[in-house]
């Protein structure tokens, strides 16, 4: 008996279909431009799935070369500018909290131990308490991400990292990032550059979970545009990711960063995020005279600043993790990129100011931008100035002579002799405030005065507060004299003046806001700039010593 010539066109049109890699998802895809980085990942071999995150509608992310095709969820924005020029491929925003696109298991998204993913990113927030991840197979599997450093990673979900990049992202231009993963052999890859750190091997398993595109395990959420992302079966050469990356010219970001001038202008304050319980709260917005935390944040984000100082008490009232992430995180926290903080007396009051290390530096991380967890002091260089934090809650760090804060310090200048020297911390060496003057810290103010450095900045009393130059015994020195400036006005509230003290030349604390340094060679100007609203101000310029 002869087979009717429809069964023969139907059984040939499911073979096909079954022999399509791509099949099942092809024809939900946007109209793809056959752009040459997109032509490059698909003729690569051992892929198994790749995400162009360029739907303009709907909640279906097509993967336009396998049959894993996964749906948008949470807070998302489609359609946004792509990473590749030339390319009409969009991507899609991620909120950061809630954001994400979930793939669900088959058993071609099992890659075990060796793979590769690789992705085109563009971060919005930096320096976040948390990991950020860009895809995840989820527990025991991979998990690409960045970490609080900023830098990164290459996680076993729920178990630890295995390699960590010596490089970090703190921009909000396109990156290319891939990591490649063959048994113990690992590399991480930033803009096609191996940027591989040490490595720690932990064996990939695999298992049933949807893998997750911009978060993993319901937490570490992207904040940020993702783009591009492939899946391998096989860890590609390391000349594939550079051919790949070389083939995607990045579309330039639709907001730049500022372009700082040509010397440093950097932004302080202290005394900033208010308790999300405070009667001055007020759902985040403030009152007139309490919790302005959004409205100071506003003068530091996106201003063309080369760095924010913040001088202790970044969060009130315990400091825990928890406050940080609710209150400073949305606030002074978007300016993390810039930020070196420095450590208050409200850090202290969650046992070993938990909540303020785990922040800055990562949770559980004994070192990072914060300094060591033990001493919560540092130093880094800022154009041609040297600029050191210091610790002044002298009960729970010494500061007496001989101490180990102050053999440190008397070490780093030394190693430092730069021409201009700023130094901040939380307790003002002298204040005009309620709180007063703090001489715990005269050991390490007489080694800031012997090595001629010019400017210090505190915060604790909340009010603003310029001295004149002077010596560690408060005597006026236009010479070689330390010039003091509180700012404790960042946000929290403000403070009555007890008696005024010696050199002190401009005073306020009717207003909230951030003094502006710009640190020159041989010089600096400051300006006090005040919250929206408000008009007191102050500046003026001096010499390096």
């Amino acid at each position: 008996m002869r087979t009717p010539r429809s069964l023969i066109a139907a059984a040939t049109t499911a073979l096909v279909l079954l022999a399509a890699p791509s099949g099942a998802s092809a024809a939900t895809c946007p109209v793809d431009g056959g752009s040459a980085y997109a032509n490059a990942v698909r003729s690569t071999s051992g892929l198994v799935s790749y995400w162009r995150l360029g739907e303009s509608s709907g909640t279906s992310a097509c993967d336009s070369y396998g049959a894993n095709a996964g749906t948008y969820q949470g807070a998302f924005s489609l359609g946004r500018v792509g990473a590749l020029a030339g390319d009409p491929d969009t991507a899609v925003l991620l909120d950061g909290s809630t954001g994400t696109v979930s793939v669900p298991h088959t058993a071609s998204l099992d890659v075990g131990d060796t793979f590769t993913v690789e992705a085109w990113v563009r971060r919005n927030s930096f320096g976040a308490p948390d990991y950020q991840a860009i895809a995840s197979q989820g527990a025991n599997a991979w998990l690409l991400a960045f970490n609080a450093g900023n830098r990164l990673v290459l996680r076993q979900a729920k178990v630890g990292d295995l390699v960590t990049s010596t490089t970090s992202v703190t921009d909000t231009n396109w990156h290319h990032v891939a990591v490649t993963k063959s048994g113990a052999t690992v590399r991480l890859y930033i803009d096609g550059t191996d940027r591989t750190g040490t490595v720690t091997n932990r064996t990939m398993a695999n298992n049933t979970l949807p893998l997750s595109i911009g978060q993993s395990s319901g937490t570490s959420f992207f904040n940020g545009t993702l783009d591009e992302v492939a899946l391998y079966r096989g860890a590609l050469a390391a000349s594939t990711i550079q051919a790949h990356k070389d083939k995607g010219a990045v579309t330039p970001s639709p907001t730049p960063s500022p372009t700082p001038g040509p010397d440093p202008v950097i932004a302080a304050a202290g005394d900033i995020a208010c308790d999300p319980s405070d009667p001055g709260y007020n759902g985040g917005a403030g009152t007139a005279g309490r919790c302005q935390q959004r409205a100071t944040s506003n003068l530091v984000v996106g201003t063309g600043l080369s760095g924010v100082l913040t001088l202790g008490d970044e969060q009130y009232d315990e400091a825990s993790l928890t406050k940080f992430q609710q209150v400073y995180a949305g606030t002074w926290g978007r300016a993390n990129a810039l930020n070196r903080p420095g450590i208050g007396n409200h850090e202290y009051l969650t046992p070993g100011a938990a909540g303020y290390f785990d922040y800055f530096n990562g949770v559980g991380n004994q070192n990072g931008v914060a300094g060591p967890r033990d001493k919560g002091y540092y130093s880094f260089n800022l154009g041609t100035w040297h600029v050191i934090e210091l610790n002044s809650n002298c009960t729970k760090v010494a500061c007496s002579s001989g101490s180990g804060q102050d053999q440190w310090l008397r070490a780093d200048l030394a190693a430092n002799p730069t021409k201009c020297t700023l130094a901040f911390w939380h307790h003002p060496r002298w204040s005009s405030g309620l709180a007063g003057s703090n001489s715990n810290m005269g050991t390490l103010v007489t080694d800031l005065y012997n090595a001629n450095a010019e400017v210090i900045l505190t915060g604790h009393d909340h009010l603003y507060e310029r001295f004149g130059p002077q010596n560690p015994s408060a005597g006026a020195d236009s010479a070689r004299g330390l010039r003091e400036f509180i700012v404790g006005t960042g946000g929290k509230s403000l403070v009555d003046w007890s008696s005024i003290k010696a050199n002190s030349q401009v005073r306020n604390n009717t207003t909230f806001g951030v003094l502006r340094l710009t640190l020159h060679p041989s010089s600096y100007d400051w300006k006090f700039a005040p919250i929206a609203g408000q008009s007191f101000t102050d500046s003026g310029s001096t010499n390096c010593h």
